[in-house]
């Protein structure tokens, strides 16, 4: 407190005798009373006004993030059908789809329905021709998501973060298509191994336990009609 607020408020308060309090003082002590209310608003405005911002920035990036996973979700499965993937799979009891490879195979060979052979057979060729450039395809993908995804710009996180889990399904879809054709490939193994006569004079196990995978490989190949994926 200054000396002239010290001298105003003995004033006001009559603490001394031998002068009054004006109306200059009194109004000058309201205007700083008034000025230092005015600050502790205008603080306390300026703080709510940076955390609405702040939840409001926070829900934008919820939803961005919402609307790009259903964008990824929709981009895994239009690869699984392209890939072939859906058109060998069922419907499990807890609406899941499941791959049952013995379904697929019989009399030794594969026996697949005419659709989806031929689904898996265009489907095979489109992912080994995908896979082929991963980066181009990780490219492909993430441009095809914040289009689907309604997003108009992303920050440097949300990139980060739609980069790194494009990645993640770009490999599960991957893994799931390979995973596809060496289930029945090991399942025509089974298969082979029951018949081992078709080898001819192989007889040292390694020698046949090698032979019986490629010629599983093999057959997988005739059916879709390109290599496996590696």
């Amino acid at each position: 407190m200054t000396e002239s607020d010290r001298t105003a408020f003995e004033r006001i308060l009559g603490g001394r005798s031998d002068r009054r309090a004006t109306t200059d003082d009194l109004q000058g002590l309201l205007l700083q009373i008034v000025f230092a209310l005015l600050m502790i608003f205008i603080i306390a405005y300026f703080i709510f006004v940076a955390e609405t911002r702040k939840e409001r920035q926070e829900q934008v990036l919820d939803l961005n993030r919402q609307k790009l996973v259903l964008a990824l979700e929709k981009a895994v499965e239009d690869r699984r059908v392209k890939y072939g993937l859906n058109a060998l799979m069922t419907q499990g009891t807890d609406g899941r789809r499941v791959f049952d490879a013995d379904a697929h195979i019989s009399g030794g060979g594969l026996n697949l329905a005419p659709a989806a052979r031929t689904a898996f057979s265009s489907g095979s060729a489109a992912a080994l021709g995908d896979y082929g450039d991963q980066d181009a395809l990780r490219a492909a993908w993430y441009e095809e998501v914040v289009a689907s995804s309604g997003v108009e710009s992303l920050t440097d996180d949300e990139r980060t973060w739609l980069e790194r889990e494009i990645s993640e399904r770009v490999e599960s879809v991957r893994l799931d298509a390979r995973g596809v054709q060496r289930a029945l490939a090991a399942r025509l193994q089974a298969a082979l191994i029951a018949n081992p006569e078709m080898f001819g004079d192989v007889r040292d196990a390694n020698a046949l336990a090698e032979a019986i995978k490629l010629k599983s490989l093999e057959l997988v190949k005739d059916v879709i009609g390109t290599e496996v994926l590696p």
